[in-house]
């Protein structure tokens, strides 16, 4: 099952995919006999999701083809947006990093989120070196501190695919990756959340302009869904709603030899096998009104 939220003639709204169909939110809701929260972000935080994925087998009245919906970030006001570097170990090779002991983490503003086929604009007065970083995310149902392997694997409720743009000559100048990673759209994520495929069935494949940069599997993680969660809710709380996006394998273009970093038009596309893929264009802010 996928929850989605979309427009569809010229209104947002969210609801489920399955088998190329979506099913509005006051669908589900007439059908639950419960009144639907307002947004897709406000469901995800409360115990009736799960009544929701328990009706992937019913029918309905009403239904919308996909084909005639375009879809948007599933989410848009997330608690907190927490990110992973270092998590493959051919990735910390092609770094020149030792392999950490525990998660490296940092955080993304929710105004880098941005669409799975809207356009990257890239303010190139002030970034000069755009680079990709496909990641596999999944986003929370549940939380609390000091987790425990059982309610790990309860709280999550999907995977979705992550676009961690990064601009490396702000991440170089700083020496901690924030400022660099934190530009408005900055974090594609999408197409949908996947709440029903599992974590061992994960693999990411990145393309630029159509030739593969990256391809991994999700068992090459030295750290899995549940140790990040296990580990940082030792002193962080986490919530209903938090985004985690588990790091990027090797291939990313500012660690190539030579640069392979992102130019005005290209497009990036990655696709985490099973979920689903983003397809975004890199637009530069200047080249605008020529675009």
């Amino acid at each position: 099952m996928h929850l989605v939220r979309y427009l569809y003639n010229k209104t947002i709204d969210y609801g489920v995919e399955s088998d190329g169909e979506v099913i509005p939110s006051k669908e589900i809701g007439r059908k639950l006999g419960k009144e639907m929260p307002p947004t897709l972000d406000d469901l995800v935080k409360l115990p009736l999701v799960d009544y929701v994925l328990r009706l992937e087998d019913k029918t309905f009245q009403r239904s919308i083809l996909l084909k005639d919906v375009r879809l948007l970030k599933p989410i848009t006001d997330p608690p907190k947006i927490i990110c992973l570097g270092k998590n493959y170990a051919e990735h910390i090779a092609e770094t020149g990093f030792e392999p950490p002991k525990e998660p490296v983490i940092f955080m993304k503003p929710r105004t880098a989120l941005n669409g799975p086929y809207s356009d990257v604009i890239v303010p190139d007065d002030y970034v000069k070196e755009v680079d990709y970083e496909g990641e596999i995310a999944f986003i929370l149902k549940s939380g609390g501190r000091r987790m425990n392997e059982k309610t790990v694997k309860e709280s999550i409720l999907g995977y979705l695919v992550f676009n961690d743009v990064t601009a490396r000559d702000l991440q170089r100048r700083d020496g901690q990756w924030v400022r660099g990673k934190s530009i408005d759209g900055f974090a594609p994520i999408g197409p949908w959340i996947d709440t029903s495929i599992g974590f061992d069935e994960l693999g990411i494949t990145t393309l630029v302009n159509g030739r593969r940069r990256q391809h991994a599997s999700s068992h090459q993680m030295i750290f899995k869904p549940w140790d990040i969660l296990m580990i940082l809710s030792k002193g962080m709380t986490m919530e209903p709603g938090d985004l985690i996006a588990t790091g990027t394998p090797s291939g990313v273009g500012g660690f190539s030899n030579p640069p392979r970093l992102l130019n005005h038009g290209d497009i990036v596309e990655i696709e985490v096998w099973g979920v689903g893929k983003l397809r975004n264009k890199i637009i530069f802010e200047s080249k605008l009104e020529k675009h």
